[in-house]
């Protein structure tokens, strides 16, 4: 029975299975982007489609085997423009121009963000963690010729290869996270994204600018001293928060369980549960907290005495050291947002309004001081995000020195682009 469901779904050729079939992972990818893999019902992609649940059947084992294919069919689309983008391209400038426009095309199938890609088993989690990094290492390949001919500058050419995957990834979400988006075509955004990945934001590429890194220490709690039982308290449960973020960032919020995160310092899930609450409680508790922290660095990259473009790089590369530090490890605004309950939603809406004010106020300032080139100032703060998402899925424990030299190679994208000056 498996055998003929496979061989029904991925025929070869055109045929009312094969099409259906399309058409079920077309729905799949936008109901996980939205809803997260807890909230992608069977049923309502079957209604979307004017099917019965019983059709899905005969192409799908469960949700899971769903979640696999629609991961799978993900990787293979990006493979398959990657591939094209090469085969058509001139320069390493056109086949990442080339990629970027075929992602983003309206036309081509929506990728589904592979967020919550452990609630795979082992041989699928592997089957596309594979398929992922061949993506990168070719697009890395394209980036290192593209230097050894001159046309773009040196760089870590896996971090920006990630980075870029990481941006194309994130449109597709950001109309979720982001209302303004709405007012953009698909085709403006690729202009915009083209012109981030390749010029970045500053007037002077020659080099990338200096700048003061921002300290990041007065987000962690400390505990003075042992009698200060508030602060124990505040300390404790900042940490569950740190560790509930990053487990939600690096398997997704459907794979991480209460007991999980209590595991991870020792309590029971009834401990956590007095502290925190219910998962979505959780959940919602970890996101003010990551506006807390994003809201910091948005501060002190207001605060910062220098140029726009340096404050505007300092940002960036705080960003980056937060979400590879264990102890602070916001949580990403990834899949899942229609899961969010509307008051949930609703706190975060001033928040979010606060830092697209900031942060468009830094780069109107920079323009008006000639540090900062941009032409849609908004276009570019909606990709901002994407820079920093693909970090959550970082799960290694890296020494200080690879944090920062991963921070310093994103917030070097940021500024100067890719393209040699």
């Amino acid at each position: 029975m498996k055998k003929r469901r496979e061989a029904l779904a991925r025929q070869n050729f055109p045929g009312a299975a094969a099409v259906r079939h399309e058409q079920m992972l077309d729905a799949a990818a936008r109901h996980l982007n939205a809803s997260g893999v807890s909230l992608t019902s069977l049923s309502d992609i079957a209604e979307s489609l004017g099917v019965s649940r019983a059709t899905l059947y005969q192409y799908i084992e469960d949700r899971e085997d769903l979640v696999f294919q629609c991961y799978r069919r993900s990787c293979e689309v990006m493979a398959r423009h990657l591939g094209e983008a090469v085969r058509l391209g001139g320069d390493a400038a056109e086949v990442v121009c080339l990629f970027i426009d075929r992602m983003l095309d309206p036309a081509q199938p929506e990728i589904a963000t592979r967020a919550e890609v452990a609630v795979l088993n082992q041989e699928r989690h592997e089957i596309i963690q594979g398929l992922y990094d061949a993506i990168i290492t070719r697009l890395a390949k394209v980036l290192e010729t593209g230097a050894q001919a001159g046309e773009l500058r040196s760089c870590d050419t896996t971090i920006s290869a990630s980075t870029i995957i990481s941006l194309v990834t994130w449109v597709p979400l950001m109309r979720f996270w982001a209302p303004a988006s709405h007012s953009y075509r698909p085709e403006q955004i690729a202009v915009a994204l083209k012109s981030f990945v390749l010029e970045g934001v500053a007037v002077d590429r020659r080099e990338m600018p200096e700048f003061q890194p921002i300290n990041l220490s007065p987000l962690v709690a400390r505990v003075v001293g042992v009698f200060d039982r508030e602060a124990v308290v505040d300390a404790k449960r900042e940490t569950l928060l740190a560790i509930a973020s990053r487990l939600f960032n690096s398997k997704g919020i459907d794979s991480t369980s209460l007991e999980e995160i209590a595991g991870h310092v020792g309590a029971t899930k009834r401990t956590l549960y007095h502290h925190l609450g219910d998962k979505q409680t959780l959940l919602a508790t970890c996101y003010s907290r990551a506006f807390k922290i994003f809201l910091y660095i948005m501060e002190c990259m207001t605060a910062y005495e220098g140029t726009r473009v340096q404050a505007l790089a300092a940002s960036f590369h705080a960003l980056s050291r937060a979400y590879l530090r264990d102890d602070l490890s916001p949580l990403a605004p990834l899949v899942g947002h229609e899961a969010l309950k509307g008051e949930t939603q609703a706190q975060m809406e001033p928040q979010a309004a606060a830092l697209t004010e900031g942060y468009m106020n830094a780069m109107n300032t920079g323009r008006t001081e000639g540090t900062i080139r941009i032409d849609d100032l908004m276009a570019q703060l909606l990709l901002m995000p994407g820079l920093v998402s693909w970090l959550v899925k970082d799960t290694g424990t890296h020494a200080e020195e690879r944090v920062e030299h991963i921070a310093r190679e994103v917030s070097t994208l940021f500024c100067i682009g890719l393209r040699r000056a």
